[in-house]
């Protein structure tokens, strides 16, 4: 039998902080196929309860190995916009979990 290798999609998400895509950018995981990864920073300096909402989505969503935090992104295949994030052709945004996903496939098939 034949299997086909799939590359990890790695995806660098907002850092984290309440009101940040932080949520949006987890959840849109949920919608995207399981070679899609999202590294987080700032988890370290972030306020508990938030870190713990975090968490706690990515447990709910069975995303627990596909999400990591403090992770190192070298060269990531999709940027999600922040405030600081200048655009760029791998930058997405979106204002919805559905909204980003769908941006972040937009980035992975061109």
């Amino acid at each position: 039998m034949v299997t086909n290798q799939v590359n990890d999609f790695m995806i660098l998400g907002p850092v984290m902080a309440p009101g940040n895509k932080v949520l949006e950018a987890i959840h849109a995981l949920y919608y995207l196929p399981e070679n899609f990864k999202l590294i987080l920073t700032g988890s370290k300096n972030v306020d508990q309860s938030f870190f713990n909402s975090a968490k706690s989505l990515v447990e709910h969503d069975g995303l627990g190995n596909r999400v990591q935090f403090d992770g190192q992104a070298d060269k990531p295949n999709a940027v999600i916009a922040s405030e600081s994030t200048s655009p760029g052709a791998n930058t997405v945004s979106g204002d919805t979990p559905e909204a980003l996903a769908s941006d972040i496939l937009r980035v992975f098939r061109s």
